[in-house]
């Protein structure tokens, strides 16, 4: 019997600042030997229906919501692999309404609702804080960047960050 796939949901950043944040997370990577991975904050992990279900449930929450801005502010650090270091994205109306909608279409668990800390990660790996800390004092701690959210992605994210695949891609509604 087949293993069921595992499913993320991102919102990705395009253009100037997309390129900018990606050659930071490869500069990083290389640097620390760490997995390199495209910038994206995460909507929602740990998604296990269907492929086809995931892509209709992508468009109806795509459909759900006009494009709205994000705007990255202090960086920070955890002891977990996936949020070793990163960038506190600020939460206003646009994602709080699409992360909990999110939750509805998808049937998050309540706790997951409630503990969503959106940000984007620069760093994967298993550093130390004496590490992150020199890392923040050479690349600095404060971000305020800025930019337009105009879709949603589904990711399949079994694996390795280098085996992760782009499944579907859903624009947000128009006007």
């Amino acid at each position: 019997m087949e293993q069921s796939a595992t499913y993320s949901l991102w919102l990705e950043p395009t253009g100037d600042t997309a390129y900018k944040l990606q050659e930071r997370i490869k500069e990083l990577s290389k640097k620390y030997d760490t997995p390199m991975f495209s910038p994206h904050v995460t909507l929602l992990g740990g998604l296990t229906a269907s492929k086809t279900e995931l892509v209709a449930l992508t468009d109806t929450l795509a459909s759900s919501v006009a494009p709205f801005d994000l705007k990255l502010t202090k960086a920070g650090y955890l002891n977990t692999f996936y949020q070793s270091l990163f960038i506190h994205v600020e939460q206003n109306e646009g994602l709080t309404y699409l992360h909990n909608n999110a939750c509805r279409l998808f049937d998050c668990p309540e706790e997951y609702e409630n503990e969503y800390m959106p940000h984007l990660s620069l760093l994967y790996g298993d550093l130390t804080q004496k590490q992150k800390e020199k890392i923040l004092n050479n690349i600095g701690r404060e971000f305020y960047v800025q930019f337009t959210v105009k879709k949603v992605v589904l990711m399949h994210t079994d694996g390795k960050p280098d085996q992760w695949k782009k499944i579907h891609t859903a624009m947000f509604k128009q006007g």
